[in-house]
């Protein structure tokens, strides 16, 4: 199980899709970031078979108090210099209000 807020750094990976993803469902990507910094849970979303890694379901809040389910995975971590500090790439697949 992944848990974003154990890691010292977070990066997010935002394209076209993933930003008209979350446009269809009403949401900006800050406000998916915003998520990743307050109280959450995360649990295991359901595998799929032709998927190669695993994805999670985050339910969060923004800082404007909507109730946000978000669809992640780690596309990397990796640490940054001599530091112990770790950085994941978060890439929101997709997310809506909850």
């Amino acid at each position: 199980m992944v848990q974003p807020s154990k890691f010292r750094w977070l990066e997010f990976e935002w394209d076209e899709h993933n930003l008209a993803e979350l446009a269809n469902h009403s949401l900006e990507f800050w406000e998916a970031e915003e998520c990743f910094y307050r109280p959450h849970r995360v649990f295991r979303n359901k595998h799929k078979v032709r998927r190669s890694y695993n994805t999670y379901k985050l339910e969060g809040r923004s800082d404007a108090g909507r109730s946000i389910l978000l669809i992640f995975f780690v596309k990397g971590k990796y640490s940054i210099g001599l530091t112990v500090s770790t950085t994941a790439r978060i890439r929101v697949i997709t997310g809506w209000e909850n």
